[in-house]
């Protein structure tokens, strides 16, 4: 694993992020994929896996977040691809890197490998760690009341579905009960 290449390319997505006009944007690698990051590389040493196809998939993972919020894990493993191509990383990790990537929000693909439950895990984490839903309603044009239900969906699932390690979702278990009171407020 050569990590200066892969700390070179976290800082080329970081400046990405960073110089981007679009304030949401700026502040996203601070509230959510720095602590993907953080998360995902912490969980490796506990739980095992390949840390540089852990550290390159959380550092690409919502790469194409902002073209396609919908599809975007698959937009994102497409530009993983091309962007680690384009750097020299092998084959072989840069498909297990796009895999990766593909199943880290449990929905259309589940994560099995170590790597892949490792990330599903970090991203939903991210969440509970960092002001992400306070983030993610700053951005929404919904009601008050539309938004704390997509929320309490959104924060259920990622608790109950997303995170694969039970000392994990102990670990964040105070966040989400303070949450999940927050979600349940009626106008």
């Amino acid at each position: 694993m050569d990590s200066k290449k892969i700390e070179q390319l976290e800082k080329e997505i970081e400046q990405l992020h960073l110089n981007d006009p679009d304030e949401s944007i700026r502040t996203f690698w601070q509230i959510h994929v720095k602590t993907v990051i953080a998360e995902a590389k912490r969980m490796t040493d506990k739980y095992g896996g390949n840390l540089e196809v852990i550290w390159l998939a959380a550092i690409l993972h919502d790469i194409g977040q902002f073209e396609d919020l919908d599809t975007h894990e698959e937009i994102s493993a497409r530009k993983a691809e091309e962007m680690l191509k384009e750097k020299g990383f092998s084959q072989d990790v840069i498909d297990k890197v796009s895999q990766t990537i593909l199943t880290h929000r449990v929905n259309k693909y589940k994560p099995e490998t170590p790597e892949q439950k490792i990330l599903a895990t970090a991203d939903a984490m991210s969440h509970f760690k960092a002001p992400h839903y306070i983030w993610l309603s700053r951005a929404s044009k919904k009601s008050l009341e539309e938004l704390f239900t997509k929320l309490d969906k959104k924060m259920e699932r990622d608790f109950m579905e997303k995170i694969f390690f039970d000392a994990e979702r102990e670990s964040v278990k105070k966040e989400y009960e303070i949450l999940k009171n927050w979600f349940a407020f009626k106008l």
